[in-house]
């Protein structure tokens, strides 16, 4: 199970994030952003896979690519 506190950060990230024109972004945005806080890939990782499975983040696919989103702005 992930860190609270990670999972509250990477919540955090993606709402001040979101603010802009930009609403997806790419796992390894998030793990930049996160490694740079000193959290591990791994740890980063296991913490968005369980926002998803909470339904806190939804995976968007094009076709070709795969972004999270929160889900408020989430559209097919």
């Amino acid at each position: 199970m992930a860190d609270a506190e990670l999972k509250d950060k990477v919540i955090g990230w993606f709402e001040e994030k979101s603010k802009g024109a930009k609403k997806k972004f790419y796992m390894r945005d998030i793990v930049q952003a996160m490694v740079a806080e000193d959290y591990k890939k791994r740890d980063v990782q296991k913490a968005v896979n369980e926002l998803t499975a909470e339904d806190r983040l939804m995976y968007w696919s094009s076709g070709s690519t795969t972004m999270l989103v929160l889900p408020e702005y989430y559209r097919e």
